[in-house]
């Protein structure tokens, strides 16, 4: 396992590091944007946070075939960790299409909801730093994580497409079989881990903050 893990950082710092960053901080600046834009649109905030909570709902009693209230921790954990999963598995798929760091721009949306949905909740007068604090942060740590680096593999994968496709540099470019294992691998032993710590933490102790502190 160790010698895993010390592979998959020297793939991380070759190929993965820079698009990692660049994505996370394109994405904070854009969930801080979003969220100051409440201050002047805060109806059209109020709005977007109420369908975006609407449709969450709807889509795990949709999975799960109960209402939010009725569902087990466990059964919790397992819709979030489901749901995170098709998220991140897009996100690398997107990868494929040769068109320009795709994933990136999908994770980028992702953060922006996470602005509206703050900046709504400022609208409507909660205390967004609790909110922040006890209702988010403690699984958003990881899930994000997860997300971002599932953007640098897909940046990765579709750096190297690009590279064949169209400027057709295959000197430059990592055959598809090189592409496959280190990429399946930071799939593996990477992303899927954070999501099931994420989803844990979202479902056991996550609730439990926001019953306490909220």
């Amino acid at each position: 396992m160790k010698e895993i893990y010390l592979k998959e950082f020297e793939v991380y710092k070759k190929s993965y590091q820079k698009s990692f960053w660049w994505t996370f901080i394109i994405s904070i600046i854009i969930l801080i944007v979003c969220f100051t834009l409440s201050f002047s649109m805060a109806d059209f905030f109020i709005k977007q946070t109420e369908d975006i909570a609407e449709s969450i709902a709807n889509n795990m009693a949709k999975m799960s075939g109960k209402e939010i209230n009725e569902l087990s921790d466990i059964q919790t954990f397992l819709l979030i960790f489901w749901n995170n999963l098709k998220v991140v598995t897009i996100t690398i798929l997107l990868g494929i299409i040769p068109f320009y760091r795709l994933s990136s721009f999908f994770t980028i949306f992702q953060f922006s909801v996470v602005g509206v949905v703050f900046g709504g909740l400022f609208a409507m007068g909660h205390n967004v730093i609790n909110a922040f604090t006890f209702s988010f942060l403690p699984h958003a740590i990881f899930e994000l994580t997860a997300l971002v680096y599932s953007v640098a593999i897909g940046n990765f994968i579709n750096k190297n497409i690009l590279a064949k496709v169209f400027f057709r540099k295959k000197k430059d470019s990592e055959p598809i079989g090189n592409l496959l294992k280190p990429s399946l691998r930071s799939y593996l032993f990477v992303v899927i881990p954070l999501l099931l710590i994420a989803s844990f933490i979202e479902a056991f102790i996550t609730s439990r903050l926001s019953e306490n502190f909220l």
